[in-house]
């Protein structure tokens, strides 16, 4: 396919323009679909944990294209997946790209490699891929990374890794300027995967360290940091890809359990717990948590939301810490009693 230097320029200034990653994604598969000829194009996110055996399918152009190439997995939480094959994990072990046959297609993978590590893979498909294609593909690759970077320098927490309090404003403030629209394409989760099951409902916990301040104060900051990572690696054991993990100040942390039931959402949260009070932190010992949570309602206000949360956090923090409760839980029981907070109230 022909390209001339101005329709290149003006794809890399999309590129350049983009300042979401879900959208950053949409530019980038269309700018390959411009300027190469493919049979299929699927950028696949890789798992948040080494040992799952399948990729997330985070865009495929065409939409349903990744199933005539990949083996996909039906998934409770609506989202595709697809099983990893020999020539992903070579990709991914390698770092380094990687050409093949499948059928009567050659096919290239590409690894998309932010701060040292594969995070992704761009799976391409074509007749044939030539050296000109190639060159394409890695330039936008290349640039597509780079800014990639950017927006996860920015979007993440230094210590931890998860999810800062910048990008959970920032998604509560596209959540509620478009009130009207589905709650999956709010939170900016893949509308074309994940909506809502029959029985299913999005959960929002905030999750708080007991007794952090003792351990600061006995084994020093050092040991304190040593407990904040050690405790994100384990939430980001527990949950799934397509949950959003915050942390979002101090030893607080919130955690967008999506598109699952009551029942499961409360037994993912206790598993979390329970696996926190099993695990035995170097120096520091035994840790526990307390954790409030509620369901995330379209019709709420952001302050509301929070406040349910937060509320039903130290409700447990009150009645012993190292456990659960939900916020409806505790107003249907009279335990609360609900409040109403104002629409004009902003969050900062």
């Amino acid at each position: 396919m022909e390209s001339s230097p101005l329709k290149v320029l003006d794809s890399v200034g999309q590129l350049v323009e983009e300042r979401n990653k879900r959208e950053l994604e949409k530019v980038f598969l269309e700018s390959l679909a411009d300027f190469t000829d493919y049979q299929a194009l699927v950028i696949l996110h890789k798992p948040r944990h080494q040992d799952d055996p399948y990729l997330e399918v985070a865009l495929s152009r065409p939409q349903q294209s990744y199933k005539n190439h990949l083996t996909a997995i039906t998934h409770e939480n609506g989202a595709a997946y697809v099983h990893t094959d020999k020539i992903i994990n070579q990709c991914i072990r390698s770092a380094k790209i990687i050409f093949s046959h499948s059928g009567s297609s050659q096919r290239g993978l590409f690894p998309i490699i932010v701060n040292h590590e594969v995070i992704g893979l761009l799976d391409f498909y074509a007749d044939q891929i030539l050296k000109h294609t190639q060159s394409m593909i890695k330039g936008f690759v290349h640039i597509y990374v780079k800014f990639l970077e950017v927006l996860y320098d920015n979007e993440h927490d230094a210590l931890t890794g998860l999810l800062n309090r910048k990008t959970f404003d920032s998604h509560m403030e596209d959540f509620y300027s478009e009130a009207n629209e589905d709650i999956n394409e709010s939170l900016s989760i893949k509308e074309e995967h994940r909506h809502c099951s029959d029985g299913s409902s999005h959960w929002i916990g905030i999750l708080d360290i007991d007794h952090f301040k003792r351990i600061n104060d006995n084994f020093g900051h050092v040991f304190g940091d040593e407990v904040l990572l050690l405790f994100a690696g384990l939430l980001k054991k527990v949950f799934r890809n397509s949950d959003m993990l915050f942390r979002f100040g101090g030893e607080e942390f919130i955690v967008f359990l999506l598109n699952t039931s009551k029942e499961e959402a409360s037994k993912t949260f206790e598993r979390f717990r329970n696996d926190l009070e099993q695990y035995n932190f170097p120096q520091v010992g035994k840790v526990t948590v307390s954790i409030g949570m509620t369901q995330i309602d379209p019709e709420c206000h952001s302050a509301s939301l929070l406040e349910q949360a937060d509320r039903a956090l130290y409700y447990a923090k009150e009645h012993g810490r190292n456990q659960i409760f939900h916020y409806h839980d505790l107003i249907e029981s009279g335990a609360l009693q609900s409040r109403q907070v104002s629409d004009s109230i902003d969050l900062f």
